[in-house]
């Protein structure tokens, strides 16, 4: 599937969807923030830069936002640098 990212300019952050249960199940809507995308994945500067940041890397961001979605389904999903050191993700 085509990677549904975009840049947020309000947040200086990217837009993502995961689908936890499959693509047949719910969409989520999850956030990562663009320090996460420079500090953890090494972005260059750029909004282009960093919706391609995240597409690389979407595996690991889509597994820490889809565990994150589990432990509370009913909490928004924004992922900051600090969640993946702590995660190990």
């Amino acid at each position: 599937m085509a990677s549904e990212a975009i840049f947020l300019p309000a947040v200086g952050g990217v837009q993502f969807a995961i689908y936890p249960d499959g693509y047949d199940g719910a969409r989520i809507i999850a956030r990562i923030d663009g320090e996460a995308l420079h500090a953890r994945f090494h972005a260059p500067e750029g909004d282009s830069a960093l919706i391609r940041a995240y597409d690389e890397n979407a595996d690991s961001i889509d597994a820490l936002a889809t565990a994150r979605y589990r432990e509370n389904p009913m909490a928004a999903i924004c992922l900051h640098s600090t969640d993946f050191q702590a995660s190990g993700f």
